[in-house]
């Protein structure tokens, strides 16, 4: 059981923050892959472990945490493909219960609710009235009172399911399950409950056990297939930047799903203003780095760039119409695009900060071609209208990107 004192914790962040040293950089490995770079060797343990990962029936936890880009789940998806082709399929994964408090989820499983109104807190929220878990918020329904949570995988196999609960709150039992093996870690206020099923299901209806706890507080569920190989989850909040999760006392949540690599894909909203600070965003990235390492000493990190995206404004202007006599002046405003500069600073600092603290990092701003290469996205209608969010392909082209690019340092040719 892993336990963490808070305010270690919090006091570890503040060090970072105040500018503790960096680590020893490790060599860098050859450029075997365009806007690639990672210490040399320094993802052999992972490919080494995958590879035996169907053998020994056991799972390869891999995250990849980010902001609106990542909850939609397209671009994580790519990934997890690919990888349980190769290595297995663990299952699903993280399943975010984003849909409860009015948010958007990926659209390859289903979480909807009967009996209850839920409300949430999320990372951005600056004041929090209850613990964020795992998923990066935290839902609450009226204690005492009875629900049902339906869960599907639409389609997608699992025998166990993870629901991750605060540790006064009522357990969870699902329709049809043989066994349940409850709060077998904890980390910081939430346990872990795993509830099973002799055979695969899709489908399965939780309710509470109102004799054994105090109040309803959840973080969200992780469905796994019950085989070895791969698990990889997307999790994502909109508008989260660094600072978010950094201030939040997150890092330590990451643990519930023990991590062999946890890719970090931020940066949008760290830059998204003509007077964002560059190097305050940084620094805010830094400290998160070396959190998870503190934390999480096991786990490798690969921090992947923002995209591209443009700034929004709008110009004013007038024009006439009618004869002379009666003319009449109309405004007229249009919608101005420029670069954000700032998130291709920010690619370039992450890359950099990437060889400083020994981790490995994909430049995904430029794997997209920046500034230039960005007009053939938005001409093919990758880009949306916002200039900012991307359309379901242009997440899947940017997921496939990164995978391929991982996959040439887990299999690198002779």
């Amino acid at each position: 059981m892993m336990l963490f004192d808070k305010l270690r914790y919090t006091a570890l962040a503040l060090s970072l923050m105040l500018g503790a040293g960096h680590a020893e950089a490790a060599p860098p490995s050859p450029m075997s892959f365009p806007n690639w770079y990672a210490p040399k060797g320094y993802l052999t343990e992972l490919s080494a472990s995958l590879k035996a990962a169907q053998a020994e029936q056991r799972s390869v936890s891999i995250i990849q945490l980010g902001d609106s880009h990542i909850q939609a789940g397209y671009a994580t998806r790519p990934l997890r493909q690919a990888l349980q082709q190769r290595y297995g399929d663990a299952g699903r994964g993280w399943i975010g219960w984003y849909r409860l408090y009015g948010s958007n989820a990926p659209r390859d499983y289903s979480v909807t609710s009967l009996g209850l109104p839920w409300s949430g807190e999320t990372v951005l929220r600056s004041e929090l009235t209850r613990p964020i878990g795992l998923g990066g918020y935290s839902l609450s329904a009226p204690a005492g009172r009875s629900f049902t949570l339906s869960i599907s995988s639409l389609g997608r196999p699992f025998r166990q399911l993870v629901v991750l609960r605060s540790a006064l709150s009522y357990p969870l039992v699902g329709t049809g399950q043989s066994g349940a093996q409850r709060g077998q870690f904890a980390i910081g206020s939430y346990v872990a409950d795993t509830l099973s099923w002799s055979t695969p299901i899709m489908d399965t209806s939780l309710s509470p056990q109102l004799s054994e706890g105090d109040e309803a507080v959840y973080a969200g569920c992780a469905l796994l297939s019950g085989k070895g190989g791969a698990l990889v989850s997307d999790i994502g909040i909109n508008g989260a930047a660094y600072r978010h999760y950094l201030a939040a006392d997150y890092a330590e949540q990451l643990a519930q799903l023990r991590p062999e690599l946890l890719i970090l894909s931020l940066g949008t909203n760290d830059t998204y203003s003509t007077k964002a600070n560059v190097e305050e965003a940084l620094a805010q990235a830094r400290s998160f780095v070396q959190l998870v390492r503190e934390l999480l000493p096991k786990t490798k990190i690969l921090l992947t760039t923002p995209p591209p995206s443009y700034f929004r404004s709008a110009s004013v202007s007038y024009v006439y119409t009618g004869k002379r006599k009666k003319r009449r002046r109309r405004r007229v405003t249009t919608t101005v695009y420029s670069y954000n500069t700032k998130a291709r600073e920010f690619a370039a600092a992450l890359m950099r900060l990437a060889e400083e603290e020994g981790v490995a990092a994909f430049d995904l701003h430029s794997a997209m071609g920046g500034e230039q290469g960005i007009k053939s996205w938005i001409a093919e209608g990758l880009l949306l209208g916002d200039r900012v969010h991307y359309a379901q392909e242009g997440y899947e082209r940017q997921g496939q990107l990164l995978t391929e690019a991982l996959l040439a340092q887990l299999e690198p040719k002779p």
